[in-house]
This record gives C-alpha cells, structure tokens and sequence, in this order.
C-alpha cells in the first residue's frame, strides 16, 4: 500500500476517499498486454497503482511498473482518464475508493519480469480478446484500448447514484491543514476570434481557467461543467482531453494553511449554453485572452495555456 494512501486509511478508516493512480499499458512483440493478478481480489489488473505525495503522476507509473512487475517503463501516450464514480470499488478490507486513474502507453526500456511476491500472484501476456477474469476499472480500460486512436479517452459527465459530497471539506475535516492530493477539473472555451475564456481570482488575484476541485461522488467532466455554471454561468460540454497536471511543482498553500498537491485534468470544451457572468465569491473578473498574450497566471494554469496552444490531440502530461 502507498505511503499516502496508508496514512489517509489512518485518518479515515474505511470511509470513502478519491484515490489517484496510475497504470501502465504494456504490449509484447505480438501486440498483447501484461496483467497481473491481485492478491486482494484475485482478479486480474493493469500494472500500476497509487500516486504518492511530491511525485507526478508519470512518476507513479515508473515506481509501480518497478516495484509490481519488474520492469523500467518510460510513458508515451496518454491513453485515458478515468474518474466515473461508477468505476467506484469496495476492497475486500472495507476500504471504499473512487479512482482518478491515468493509463499511458509504456515502452520497457529495462529491469526484468517478476512479481513482488505481495501484492501480485502471477504475470501473464494475454490478447485482448482473450482476457481473464479482470477488476471493473481494468476491463473498462481494455475495451477503451482497442478504439484509442491518439486522443485521450475519458469518462461521460456523470455523478454516482448519492448525492456528490464536498471532498476537501470532507477530507479536512480529518487532516486538518496537512498536505493532501485533491483532483479537480478545468476547461478551455474559445471564443469566434479565437480567445480563451479566463477569470482572476479573487484569493490571489491571478488568471486562470473556470475550474475547481471535484467533489466525490462525480465524475471530472461533471466537475468541470458544473464549475462552468457556477464560476462563469456558462453551460459546456467536455469535447477532448488536453492533459493531466499533477506535479508538485504545482502545490497550493492557503491563506488558512491548507496545503494540497493538485491533480487537474483539463478539457477543450465547446459552448452549449448559458450567460456569461461572474461568481462574485471567487472571480474578480472574467476576460477573453489571446493565448499569445495572456495576464499574470497562477503556474498550473500557465502550463496549461502553453499546452493548449501546440495541442494537435495527444493529450499531455505535466
């Protein structure tokens, strides 16, 4: 179990918690992927697993694919977001997650195949349409293999059948002010001319795109519709992925104290609806913005304005 995660269980026991992850798709020579099998649940599963404070998600999937299976991956492509509370799993502990969970492309530049002789069973190369008994998450992601042309894939805007709970306040509840992983979603509209959509804050009076925290119980493109509508007044649809942000060069500390390492998947969205106008409790002001000259922003959302002006459809990760 990730450092993180195990201290999070400390806190929290059994109750349910968002846990972001990583897993490595890798092929063979004759076009099949590595699965292992669990210990846990005795079902089979993509090699990979939780993110740990002060590393990226990239950097979670190099350290599992060595500590799980042995082997040196470096990823390539970005093949999918998944974040659908319906992916929601129960361990056989009690423990309750909902996943924010990056697969990439991973080619074997290294290290030699073996199990942990912990959390994994056995090792097996299997062709897709000849697969085992797999976990949900792990099958939903091998059917979304074989239509992945590129772009990233992601989840529907969708909530669980209960009600989304606050995650942060939740979580602070029972860690106070230490530092913690928090997933959120942001979004990108254009206008005719071709400008982004941007709005200043009003806790550090930078620039950034609509965007905010996800809450547990929903998915990240239901996030960021619903941060549309509340921050900006605008109804948008998620249309593709422009990456993930989820290095600790992009921490957060608050006025309060709070400390988080951000977990942002961040969207093209297209215009369905709604009247712009600004949510007075956080926005200062909203503004339409070249990409070419943009205000002073926070760093996330700097990165992400540098990557959405090269974006040809592979999604990024930073």
């Amino acid at each position: 179990m990730p450092q993180y995660l195990a201290w999070l269980r400390q806190h929290l026991g059994h109750q349910p918690i968002i846990f972001t992850c990583a897993g490595a798709i890798i092929r063979d020579e004759r076009g099949r992927v590595l699965l292992q099998k669990r210990s846990d649940f005795g079902l089979w599963d993509i090699p990979g697993g939780g993110q740990e404070l002060g590393e990226s998600v990239a950097e979670t999937v190099v350290r599992e694919a060595r500590e799980e299976v042995g082997l040196d991956v470096e990823p390539k492509r970005l093949i999918g977001v998944y974040t659908s509370p319906r992916l929601a799993s129960t361990y056989p502990n009690g423990d309750q997650v909902q996943f924010v969970a990056v697969y990439f492309e991973c080619a074997v530049v290294g290290g030699e195949l073996k199990t942990d002789g912990d959390e994994v069973l056995e090792l097996d190369w299997f062709n897709l349409d000849n697969l085992p008994s797999t976990t949900p998450l792990t099958t939903h992601v091998l059917k979304d293999i074989q239509r992945f042309r590129g772009e990233a894939l992601f989840d529907p805007a969708e909530n669980s059948d209960k009600s989304p709970i606050d995650y942060m306040t939740f979580l602070r509840q029972h860690i106070g002010h230490d530092k913690v992983i928090l997933p959120g979603a942001a979004g990108m509209i254009r206008d005719e001319n071709g400008r982004v959509l941007l709005q200043r804050r009003r806790d550090n009076g930078l620039w950034g795109f609509p965007g905010g925290l996800m809450e547990l119980g929903e998915s990240a493109t239901r996030a960021v519709i619903r941060e549309f509508r509340e921050e900006v007044g605008l109804d948008v649809e998620p249309k593709r992925l422009v990456g993930v942000y989820t290095s600790p060069k992009f921490d957060r500390s608050y006025p309060n104290g709070d400390q988080s390492q951000l977990f942002i998947s961040f969207y093209e969205c297209q215009l369905v609806g709604g009247g712009l106008r600004a949510q007075e409790s956080e926005v200062l002001e909203l503004g339409w913005f070249d990409l070419n000259d943009l205000p002073p922003m926070v760093a996330c959302c700097e990165a992400k304005a540098h990557d959405a002006r090269i974006f040809k459809g592979e999604a990024f990760w930073r």
